[in-house]
């Protein structure tokens, strides 16, 4: 029996030399595919991140600018410059009455409640988180784009955390920074009058 040979084994069997140069082949055509597949991923991705970018940015085209372009005044010009109760003024001509209310931050109910903007900057400010937390300065000033307040808070949690917010009239919004000293960082932020 050891000269027999079995027909169906011999078929199958292939030389060594044969089986490695396929299996490289076939090993380098998979990771080809494979380094393909990544690089087509990495692309749809970023392009998926261009698309919603420019799609944000044209949906809010003037909080985008404004972020580019602080010292301009970059109201879209389609829209008419109107704030509740007031006429058609360019912003640096806003009464800074505006500024006077109750503004909520939608991302967590954070409360300022404006009053009393004096000709020489002062500003009466509250601020409630949702229980009061002390203000220990606030002021107003105008520039050529707009109405600014500046709010700074003092207590625990809040060691110098402060506010610099640029009146919108055409959304009738307070839009800026807040900037957190126990995290040293700053965050983007809005808030919207409330309704009486």
């Amino acid at each position: 029996m050891t000269g027999h040979t079995n027909k169906k084994h011999s078929k199958s069997v292939k030389p060594i030399e044969a089986r490695s140069k396929s299996n490289r082949t076939s090993t380098l055509t998979s990771l080809e595919a494979g380094r393909d597949h990544k690089r087509n991923g990495k692309w749809l991705i970023t392009a998926l991140v261009v698309a919603i970018a420019v799609a944000l940015a044209m949906n809010h085209s003037a909080e985008w600018l404004s972020q580019i372009l602080p010292k301009s005044a970059v109201e879209p010009a389609s829209r008419p410059v109107l704030a509740a109760g007031s006429s058609n003024l360019a912003p640096n001509q806003t009464s800074e009455q505006l500024l006077r209310g109750r503004w909520v931050r939608p991302d967590g109910g954070y409360v300022i409640e404006l009053a009393n903007a004096q000709p020489d900057g002062r500003l009466e400010a509250s601020y409630f988180n949702p229980r009061p937390v002390n203000v220990s300065r606030a002021e107003w000033h105008r520039s050529n784009d707009g109405l600014h307040i500046f709010v700074e808070l003092r207590q625990a949690n809040y060691p110098g955390a402060t506010y610099s917010l640029r009146y919108l009239p055409a959304t009738d919004q307070l839009v800026g920074d807040y900037f957190q000293p126990l995290y040293q960082q700053t965050f983007r932020v809005y808030f919207q009058r409330k309704s009486p």
